[in-house]
């Protein structure tokens, strides 16, 4: 019998894609021109154009089938073969019933207990990464929803939430999992630097984080859905529908 190849389609709902608040273009800039600047780096950091720097909501990566879209992370992370419901995915926006939400990048002290951990470890130490893959470094902003002083789980939730629609976030491996980080990539350092070279840059940019704290809304129309080529989301060959324009129609043909 011939093996049918699959088509897959890179299709992600992303917020900040383009438009940004003044504040977080403000922070976003500072943290480049410091990486840009650093003695360490020279000219191997290239930051992402202002545009491309967005979080990922969740992945809607999935692969085209005789049946329809398969989800592509239930069908990897949980061996389970789920179709995408595409049309109740394009009218979503009506659920959204949290929104706005606030996101808080910055602030974080070292020593003080938020009671909450990115993957074990404090908001101050998750708030400015330095992730390593294959030959390049990336760095990474990471802030978290924010409601009466404290860390919400709103996030997680959102991601959660979009099960219903047979998408399953790639970080929601079990049902226990959490992911509540909103993080924004910065660019590419085209190197793979030493322990001793990421504990510094990291410390200094999370320096500069601690001292102020931004809180921006989050709002149904800073989210878009996006068909990329590249992680990157490079802006020429990026594909953007937002969220309250969308068809079921122009969400299919994303996936063409």
């Amino acid at each position: 019998m011939k093996e049918v190849k699959l088509r897959a389609a890179n299709v992600s709902l992303v917020a900040f894609y383009g438009d940004k608040p003044v504040e977080l273009k403000d922070l976003i800039a500072k943290l480049q021109e410091y990486l840009a600047s650093h003695p360490l780096l020279k000219t191997k950091f290239i930051p992402y154009q202002m545009s491309q720097v967005h979080g990922t909501i969740i992945g809607c990566e999935g692969w085209s089938a005789h049946r329809g879209i398969i989800s592509r992370w239930f069908k990897e992370r949980r061996k389970e073969e789920k179709y995408l419901d595409l049309a109740a995915l394009a009218t979503c926006s009506s659920l959204l019933r949290d929104f706005p939400l606030t996101i808080r990048w910055g602030g974080y002290e070292a020593e003080q207990d938020y009671n909450f951990l990115s993957r074990g470890q404090t908001l101050y130490t998750r708030s400015f990464q330095l992730q390593s893959a294959a030959d390049i470094t990336i760095p990474v902003l990471i802030g978290w929803s924010w409601q009466d002083n404290g860390v919400t789980l709103a996030l997680d939730r959102l991601r959660r939430s979009f099960q219903q629609f047979n998408l399953l976030h790639k970080y929601h491996d079990t049902n226990e999992a959490i992911d509540n980080d909103f993080y924004l990539r910065l660019g590419t350092i085209n190197a793979r630097l030493s322990a001793a070279e990421i504990k510094e840059i990291s410390s200094q940019a999370r320096n500069i984080l601690s001292a102020s704290s931004i809180l921006i809304p989050l709002r149904i129309q800073d989210l878009a859905f996006v068909r990329y080529q590249d992680i990157q989301l490079t802006p020429r060959t990026t594909q953007v529908i937002s969220l309250n324009d969308i068809t079921t129609s122009q969400l299919e043909q994303l996936y063409a």
